[in-house]
């Protein structure tokens, strides 16, 4: 048919509009490949939020880039590193940074992780990190304590592991 690797590359390609008017590249949900869980999760949370995977910024790739937040998506038990990384490309974009978790965890343990989140503010940043969890079906905003506390037998496991 006479379509080259570059030409069906750039069909893959989305685009997010940063405020300050960049254009940030990224692939469109379920293009970028990858065959992990976390591949899978991040294709369907930027499907779910309409945005772009592995937006590629001038330090790093965001997992999923919308027009209102920058997401890293991590296991819970790597949750440190995910808003590290949430926070580093939400330097880099002007947009609130985001983590969006998956695993099983206690409801317990997503509070006080939830409260670390909400409560701190980092480096120099006016808000604290949004937090996001599958529920095994879709991605659930954390915006509350009461989301904590009533979310799903799904989502939580009997034993707790906790949050320093």
């Amino acid at each position: 048919m006479g379509v080259t690797a570059g030409t069906a590359r750039r069909y893959t390609r989305g685009q997010i509009a940063l405020p300050d008017g960049r254009q940030i590249t990224g692939q469109q949900p379920g293009t970028a490949g990858g065959q992990l869980e976390e591949h899978q999760l991040r294709d369907n949370l930027a499907e779910q939020l309409n945005g772009i995977t592995e937006a590629v910024l001038p330090y790093g790739r965001a997992d999923v880039l919308t027009a209102k937040a920058v997401f890293e998506v991590e296991r819970y038990r790597t949750w440190r590193n995910g808003a590290r990384q949430a926070l580093a490309y939400s330097a880099q974009t002007g947009l609130p940074p985001a983590l969006a978790l998956f695993g099983t965890i206690h409801r317990d343990d997503l509070l006080k992780l939830y409260l670390k989140l909400r409560a701190n503010m980092w480096h120099g940043n006016t808000g604290a990190i949004a937090l996001w969890w599958w529920t095994g079906h879709s991605w659930a905003d954390i915006s509350s304590r009461t989301r904590c506390v009533n979310m799903p037998h799904g989502w939580q496991k009997t034993s707790g592991s906790s949050v320093r």
